[in-house]
C-alpha cells in the first residue's frame, strides 16, 4: 500500500510569505494512546521512540529536527497521548504534560498534527473536532490503513478532508515511502486555522469508511470486521474470569522462566571467552601488575558482568513482544481486581512491569496515572521490582548453590524471585495506601487495542538498543568501578595488619567492609560481600563484577574458572565453606527488597520533587531488606540448612 495525502497548495501570492513564516515551524504530533503516534515519530526522525499499545509508553516531549523540501526544516514533536483537552487531569500525568505544552505560548509558526488510528477513526475525530474548536493550524495523519484494507474496508481521504476543512494524508506505518509523503505534506500545509463545523464524529467516520467490493457507505450495513471478530473471540479467552488470570500468570512465568533456561549456554559461551582473553593477556604480559589489572580489574569485573547481557536482551524482546501484540492492556484488566485490593488500579500495571526492566523510566510511566496519591505510591513501590539489573546476582547466585538442582528448578526459583519482588511491592502499597498515601481511588477506564501482528524489525531493535544500553554501562560506569575497585583492593592501609599479609586483607575495601562486619554478621554477608553491596548501590550489575575482582585478585593463578565456582571454593581459616546455601538465601532476601540503586533514588527526587520521599524509600526498603535477610539466614540455620 502507499500512502496518500491530500493537501491543497497555498496561494501562489503568499508563497513568499509562507517560505518566511516556515522557517522554525514546530509540527507538534497529538494524538489518542495507541494511534501510531510515536511509530510516525519514529519514521519522520528516526528516532528510538518506545512504540507500543498501551497509554504512557511516552511520557517526556520528544523533539527532533526534520529536513523539508528547499533545505527547510521543521522542529517534530512528540507529545504524550491524551483522550481530551475537556476533561480533568493532575498536571503532573501524561495527558497533563502534553496540554501544559499545547497551552504554553510559542514564537513561530505551528501545525498541529494529529495522528488517528484508521480502525478508531470515530474515537480520533472526537479529538479531531476539540483541536479545530482551538483555532490550531491542524493536520490529519490517518495511520492503519493496511489493517483497514485486510478488512475489506477503505477510507475515502477526499470525502473526509471536505468534510473537516483540513488536509487529510493515509499512511501505513510500515510503507517506507510514508516519511516521504508526510514530510511533503507538512511542507504544504497553509498553515490556516479552520472551524470546527457542526459534524458529528462517529456519523462521519461511518460516511466515509466504505466496503472495498461494495464501494457503500458504511452505514450501519458493514458489520464487525475480521480483525474485531478475532479479537473478540481471542478476549473471550485471553479475558475469561477465571481462564485469564490464570493464561496471564502461566505466560509471563514462562517468559520469565525463559530468560534463565534459555540464555544459560549463552552466558557459558560468554564466559568461556572471557576465560580465553584472560589466558592470552597473562601469556603475553606475565603475572605483573598490568596484567593482575586487565584480568581481574576489567575482565573479572565488567567481564563477569557482561556475561548476563543475553537474559537481559531476551527479557526485553519478550516484554516487546506482549507489547507489541497488544496483550499488555488486557493483562491491565486482568490485574485491575487484583490491585484495587492493593490500593493500586490498573493503571500501575504498566510502570510495575517496566520496572521489571528498570525502575527509571517506570518511574517516569507513571504519569499515566490520574490520581495523585496512586501515582505517588506507585513510584515508592517501583524500587521493589525486580529490574533486569538484578539479573546477573539472582543468575550467579542460582548457578552457585543450587548448581547441582536441574534446570527445571532453577528456572521455578528465578521466576520466584520475580514473583517475590512483586508481592513485596503490593504488600507495600498496602501499607502505604492504608498511611501514608491513604486516599479514594479512582476507577479504570482504559482502551482496549485490537491484537496485532508484532513488527520483527521494532522488536529485534529493542533488543538491540537493550544491549546497546547494557554494553555502554559496562563500558563506562561498570569498568571504571570494576577498575577502581582493583586499586582500592590493592592498596593497603598504611599500619593495618602484618606485611606477611595478604595486601588484599590490609586494603582500603577490606577496612571498609570489616568495619561493617558487626552489623552484616547475622546475615551471614563477610567483608567481600559487604565491599560488594556498597558498589552495587551505584548500580546493581556491579554486586557480580565486584565479587569477580575480589576474588580474582585472591585468586589470580586460577583465573580460568568461573566466579561460581571461586564462590564455592573459597574457605574460612579453619577450612570451612566461606559462603554456604544459607548465605546465598540472606542474599536473595536482601537483593529482592533493597532499592535498586541510585539512579532509582534520583528518579523518585525528579518526580516528586522532594527530598523527603527518596529518604523514606531508602529507609524502608534497606530497613525491611537486613531484616529479612538476618531472619532467612537465621532461619535456614535452624531447620540445618547449610
Amino acid at each position: 500500500m502507499t500512502a496518500e495525502c491530500h493537501t491543497d497548495p497555498a496561494p501562489e501570492a503568499s508563497k513568499g510569505g509562507e517560505e518566511q513564516a516556515r522557517t522554525g515551524l514546530r509540527v507538534v504530533l497529538v494524538g489518542r494512546p495507541n494511534s501510531g503516534k510515536s511509530s510516525l515519530y519514529n519514521t519522520l526522525t528516526g528516532g528510538n521512540a518506545h512504540v507500543g499499545n498501551y497509554p504512557g509508553v511516552t511520557v517526556d516531549i520528544l523533539e527532533a529536527d526534520v529536513a523539508l523540501e528547499g533545505g527547510r526544516t521543521a522542529t517534530v514533536c512528540d507529545l504524550p497521548g491524551f483522550y481530551s483537552l475537556a476533561a480533568t487531569v493532575d498536571a503532573d500525568t501524561d495527558e497533563g504534560i502534553a496540554r501544559r505544552f499545547l497551552d504554553a505560548p510559542h514564537d513561530g509558526p505551528r501545525l498541529v498534527t494529529q495522528v488517528i488510528d484508521a480502525t478508531q477513526l470515530g474515537l480520533g475525530l472526537t479529538l479531531t473536532k476539540e483541536l479545530l474548536r482551538r483555532g490550531e493550524a491542524l493536520q490529519l495523519v490517518v495511520t492503519q490503513n493496511d489493517l483497514l484494507e485486510a478488512d475489506d474496508r477503505r477510507l475515502d481521504a477526499t470525502a473526509l478532508e471536505a468534510a473537516l476543512g483540513v488536509p487529510v494524508c493515509l499512511v501505513t506505518g510500515r510503507d517506507r515511502a510514508a516519511r516521504t509523503r508526510v514530510l511533503e505534506a507538512l511542507a504544504a500545509h497553509p498553515l490556516g486555522a479552520t472551524s470546527a463545523g457542526t459534524w458529528e464524529p462517529k456519523a462521519l467516520a461511518r460516511s466515509v469508511i466504505r466496503s472495498i467490493e461494495a464501494g457503500a457507505p458504511s452505514t450501519g450495513i458493514l458489520g464487525p470486521s475480521r480483525r474485531q471478530r478475532a479479537t473478540a473471540a481471542l478476549d473471550r479467552l485471553l479475558l475469561h474470569p477465571l481462564l485469564g488470570p490464570v493464561l496471564f500468570v502461566g505466560i509471563m512465568t514462562l517468559i520469565f522462566a525463559a530468560v534463565f533456561l534459555v540464555a544459560d549456554p549463552a552466558s557459558d559461551a560468554v564466559n568461556w571467552v572471557m576465560g580465553l582473553l584472560g589466558k592470552l593477556i597473562t601469556r603475553g604480559l606475565g603475572n605483573g601488575l598490568l596484567a593482575s589489572f586487565l584480568v581481574d580489574g576489567v575482565l573479572g569485573g565488567a567481564g563477569t558482568v557482561l556475561a548476563f547481557m543475553p537474559q537481559i536482551v531476551i527479557l526485553t524482546v519478550a516484554m516487546e513482544l506482549l507489547d507489541a501484540t497488544g496483550y499488555l492492556a488486557r493483562g491491565a484488566f486482568l490485574v485491575d481486581r487484583v490491585l484495587r485490593f492493593m490500593g493500586l488500579s490498573g493503571r500501575s500495571f504498566l510502570p510495575l512491569l517496566m520496572g521489571h526492566a528498570c525502575a527509571v523510566p517506570a518511574i517516569s510511566a507513571t504519569r499515566i496515572i490520574r490520581d495523585p496519591r496512586e501515582r505517588l505510591t506507585t513510584i515508592l513501590v517501583l524500587p521493589l521490582m525486580t529490574c533486569s539489573a538484578r539479573i546477573p546476582t539472582y543468575a550467579l547466585v542460582v548457578s552457585t548453590f543450587f548448581s547441582d538442582r536441574g534446570a527445571l528448578f532453577r528456572a521455578a526459583l528465578f521466576v520466584g524471585l520475580y514473583f517475590a519482588g512483586l508481592l513485596a511491592g503490593l504488600l507495600a502499597s498496602l501499607a502505604l495506601r492504608r498511611t501514608a498515601t491513604k486516599g479514594r481511588g479512582l476507577p479504570l477506564v482504559l482502551e482496549m487495542p485490537s491484537y496485532r501482528t508484532p513488527q520483527p524489525l521494532l522488536v529485534a531493535k529493542k533488543g538491540y538498543l537493550a544491549a546497546k544500553r547494557f554494553l555502554r554501562d559496562v563500558g563506562t560506569t561498570i569498568l571504571a568501578v570494576a577498575a577502581v575497585l582493583w586499586v582500592l583492593l590493592n592498596v593497603p592501609v598504611p599500619g593495618r595488619g602484618s606485611p606477611s599479609d595478604p595486601v588484599i586483607e590490609r586494603s582500603v575495601a577490606a577496612a571498609v567492609g570489616q568495619g561493617l562486619e558487626p552489623i552484616t554478621r547475622p546475615a551471614g554477608f563477610d567483608w567481600r560481600m559487604n565491599v560488594a553491596l556498597v558498589g552495587s548501590f551505584g548500580a546493581r550489575e556491579l554486586m557480580v563484577g565486584t565479587m569477580g575482582v575480589i576474588l580474582g585478585v585472591e585468586d589470580a593463578d586460577n583465573d580460568t574458572t568461573t566466579l561460581a565456582q571461586k564462590i564455592r571454593d573459597a574457605k574460612k581459616p579453619d577450612g570451612s565453606p566461606q559462603y554456604t546455601t544459607r548465605t546465598g538465601l540472606s542474599l536473595l532476601a536482601f537483593f529482592v527488597l533493597a532499592c535498586q540503586c541510585m539512579s532509582t533514588v534520583a528518579a523518585i527526587r525528579r518526580e516528586t520533587k522532594s527530598l523527603r520521599w527518596p529518604a523514606f524509600v531508602l529507609a524502608y526498603t534497606y530497613g525491611v531488606a537486613y531484616l529479612a535477610s538476618v531472619l532467612v539466614y537465621q532461619l535456614a540455620g535452624a531447620f540445618g540448612i547449610a
